[in-house]
């Protein structure tokens, strides 16, 4: 009886420290490079870390080539790009959410600059910038390698 009870005191303790439902800032997948890169653009990104940050992953599910090593027990390569709005870039392991699942479909900017999220995304040439306008720190993107500024 005493472990149902607290049982029952615990789940009732989650519910109430739950974010309300809407809460969540799910961001705006855009694609880049005519498709081979995608990036989750956000004001308040929780899964890592809070904030406005860009994460990006290639489309493929490959890491780029010139990420980092994880050091865990299974030792590959990082495969998420993330830059935060104040300019810090790191790399990281992990999925982007499944654009079928986000309530906005996919942009594909290969055209002319996008505004989204406070952070603007323009194609140059063989590479895509995507700055945070607020600071004007972010990262040079393309299917090969990556960049923070």
């Amino acid at each position: 009886m005493r472990r149902i009870a607290v049982a029952f005191g615990v789940m009732l303790g989650l519910v109430a420290l739950a974010p309300p439902a809407g809460a969540a800032d799910t961001g705006q997948m855009v694609l880049l490079q005519s498709g081979s890169v995608r990036c989750l653009v956000s004001t308040d990104d929780p899964a890592f870390g809070g904030g406005p940050m860009t994460v990006c992953a290639l489309t493929n599910g490959q890491p780029w080539g010139m990420a980092p090593w994880e050091s865990s027990k299974w030792h590959q390569r990082l495969n998420l790009a993330v830059v935060r709005g104040t300019g810090e870039f790191f790399w990281d392991r992990g999925l982007l959410p499944d654009p079928a699942q986000l309530p906005t479909a996919p942009v594909s900017v290969d055209g002319g600059a996008y505004k989204i999220n406070g952070w603007t995304i323009e194609p140059e040439g063989l590479r895509t910038r995507v700055t945070y306008d607020a600071t004007g720190h972010g990262m040079f993107v393309n299917a090969v390698e990556i960049r923070g500024y």
